[in-house]
């Protein structure tokens, strides 16, 4: 006779059924579970968002609004609903928009997304251009007159230093305003227009910024200005950069000619070839070819491509550089092949 007892035959049963019941319950769990995060889901085509202004930039998806914008509810939710269920014929528009009354994500998306409450002006600022510039620009853009940027720069320089921590060393904001097209509400104050430029320094170059020596940071900043003036194709500007680094290494005057407007408060319009010969041997702590090392600041804003160029110049065995008028640019390792070719390419 076998020493094991066998379990009743009820037991078994009572288990096995007990067993079948703990299953369909987390089936039924599962099942509930699933079709209230669907409902959650669905809804969001009906779900009214809060009454509010909301401004949709241009790089704007269907997708991100509502990572953008507040819709008054869960982002995943809103992001599994584009995913399996919104209508793919969506369109963004850039645009400030308003909903005064119950508005649902459907209403908001299909009607309030055709009328909005005023189309937003954009700016352009370009590359190189000095805070002079940029204030000539946005009094023609009717963001104030003539001096308001440069005395909005000046007065809320404090408030910028803390809300923008790449800031915190910086004597002034004007370097770090960042070349784009940007859109701005049409009763945008000077301080949105300097905010959204900080930003997207801060976006574009601002890490990376933060992240280096503070000397060797500002050293780069100032660097990165001088070769957005003086050449403007990123693949140049690595040459361009390691010749001017080389020769402030090596102790030899830049001779950068974009520099010396800035110690004269002048615009781009106004650094002719004229201008610059009429006191391109006058004594100023901009003048770079009768001073040696970088002048005491950058002297223009700056793109990403001319930040890498300054931080990581190319090695090349050249001294010397012209911009022939055949549109090229041309290098040279000695002053005699410079001042020997200099005539052959201004033809």
């Amino acid at each position: 006779m076998s020493s094991f007892s066998q379990q009743p035959i009820s037991t078994r049963q009572g288990r096995r059924h007990q067993d079948s019941r703990s299953i369909r319950f987390f089936a039924f769990l599962f099942i509930a579970v699933f079709i209230f995060l669907g409902y959650l889901v669905v809804a969001v085509w009906t779900t009214n968002i809060p009454n509010s202004k909301y401004s949709i930039e241009k790089w704007y998806t269907i997708s991100t609004l509502s990572d953008k914008l507040w819709f008054g509810m869960a982002s995943w939710r809103y992001r599994l609903w584009v995913r399996f269920f919104a209508p793919e014929n969506l369109v963004i528009n850039a645009g400030t928009y308003e909903t005064t009354t119950p508005t649902t994500i459907a209403d908001f998306l299909t009607k309030t997304m055709r009328s909005p409450l005023y189309v937003d002006q954009t700016i352009t600022i370009l590359p190189g251009w000095s805070s002079y510039d940029i204030d000539a620009y946005l009094a023609t853009k009717g963001i104030g007159s003539i001096g308001d940027f440069l005395e909005t720069a000046r007065l809320n320089f404090a408030t910028y230093q803390h809300d923008y921590t790449y800031l915190a060393l910086a004597p002034s904001i004007e370097w770090y305003l960042y070349p784009d097209t940007y859109r701005l509400k049409q009763d945008a104050t000077m301080d949105d227009a300097i905010r959204v430029m900080l930003r997207e320094f801060d976006r574009k170059i601002g890490t990376e910024y933060k992240s280096l020596d503070p000397k060797k940071a500002y050293q780069t900043l100032i660097l990165a200005s001088i070769v957005e003036r003086e050449e403007w194709s990123p693949t140049n500007q690595p040459i361009v950069a390691g010749i001017l680094s080389k020769r402030v290494t090596e102790s030899i005057a830049m001779w950068a000619d974009a520099t010396v407007c800035y110690g004269y408060a002048k615009t781009q319009k106004q650094c002719t070839p004229s201008f610059i010969g009429t006191i391109i041997q006058d004594k100023n702590p901009y003048n770079t070819r009768n001073k040696q090392g970088y002048p005491p600041t950058p002297i223009s804003n700056m793109t990403i491509s001319t930040w890498i160029a300054a931080l990581h110049p190319d090695i090349s065995p050249y001294y010397y550089y012209l911009h022939g008028s055949d549109g090229q640019i041309h290098y040279w390792r000695t002053n005699d092949e410079h001042i020997a070719n200099k005539q052959k390419y201004l033809e």
